[in-house]
């Protein structure tokens, strides 16, 4: 995307936010990208003074099974960063418009709509490669997010239930024709799917009306700073806020923080797994029957996520065009069973 259009659309986003200045610079290697939902995230440098701005397509999340994103939504999501800043939790703060809205929308000159928010910049860097420090300080950040989110009643979120994602995806792939796949790949991946129905079925709550929403957002490695003195700093994501509940929100977190090298390891410790519990104090939320359903989201979240789905689909389309070439999809589907087996492995 040609530079000229990204500062003529960040130049016209700002009027909305009443900013007069004299200079504007985009770092266009830093914080910078265009990914799967088209958003871009630039830091700029206002007359010297940084900012974090980020534009969001028209339609992000239309075609989602995870979730959607709407002007009410993001409302909602805005909002409640003021709540959590409020209340000592070190995420980004927003600066406000002009007009009354919490952020505001452009159109460029191809009439393509964007939704504009700009925060103050915030200084950190990010840790991809955990330590029993690390996990345990972000158990204690989430046991945070999750208590002050029980206090407040005004803002309402629609409940997320990562297992209705995991069901639609599943049913996709049972709609394949297994006939096209070589006989080695079909009874692996008929395993397969039977494993993820097994995970889906029990992850999914005996009573959901015995679960309480909680809060929170997406806090993967790439969303959290830090500072030198490995302290986290703060949290650069909004577009994930949400209600869920503990159980799943931990399954993320221990998929995440029990990595003990880059984030797209598969290499995971049991002992970053039980400090991150450790320090959320989980014994005093979790009772012995969320074990079975915490095991299965692990499972889910790491061998059944988007990503995951995604490769898949891939895999499945090359092999129907070239069944004698099926050792990337054999490969493929064997490599999750085995991260399978370590996620799992780390509750024990």
């Amino acid at each position: 995307m040609p530079l000229t259009y990204i500062h003529d659309l960040i130049h016209k986003a700002l009027e909305r936010y009443g900013l007069v200045f004299q200079s504007l610079e985009i770092h266009s290697d830093t914080l910078t990208t265009y990914g799967k939902h088209g958003d871009l995230h630039y830091k700029i440098l206002i007359d010297e003074h940084p900012y974090s701005i980020r534009l969001l397509r028209e339609k992000r999340y239309a075609e989602s099974a995870l979730s959607q994103s709407t002007p009410d939504l993001l409302t909602k999501q805005l909002r409640y960063t003021d709540y959590l800043r409020a209340h000592g939790i070190p995420v980004m703060e927003r600066v406000k418009p002009t007009h009354e809205a919490l952020f505001t929308t452009i159109n460029d000159s191809d009439g393509q709509k964007w939704t504009c928010c700009l925060f103050h910049w915030m200084d950190g860097h990010h840790v991809t490669a955990n330590t029993r420090h690390t996990a345990a300080q972000m158990g204690t950040l989430a046991r945070r997010l999750h208590d002050v989110s029980l206090h407040q009643q005004e803002i309402r979120f629609p409940f997320i239930d990562h297992t209705v994602a995991y069901q639609h995806w599943l049913n996709e792939f049972q709609q394949f024709s297994f006939s096209r796949l070589p006989e080695i790949n079909r009874d692996l991946f008929d395993s397969y799917l039977n494993l993820v129905q097994h995970h889906i079925d029990t992850a999914r709550p005996a009573d959901p009306s015995s679960i309480q929403p909680v809060i929170s957002t997406d806090l993967n490695s790439l969303n959290i700073l830090w500072n030198h003195n490995q302290q986290i700093v703060g949290i650069v994501d909004h577009e994930h806020i949400g209600a869920t509940d503990r159980v799943q929100d931990l399954a993320w977190l221990i998929k995440w923080y029990a990595r003990t090298e880059s984030i797209e390891s598969h290499d995971v410790s049991g002992r970053l797994a039980r400090s991150l519990l450790a320090y959320y104090n989980s014994p005093t939320m979790l009772v012995p029957e969320d074990d079975p359903r915490l095991a299965s989201l692990l499972w889910l979240s790491g061998c059944f996520n988007l990503h995951f789905v995604e490769q898949t689909k891939h895999l499945l389309q090359e092999v129907g065009q070239h069944p004698e070439q099926y050792n990337p999809l054999q490969l493929h589907l064997e490599t999750y069973h085995l991260r399978g087996e370590r996620l799992t492995g780390l509750l024990i």
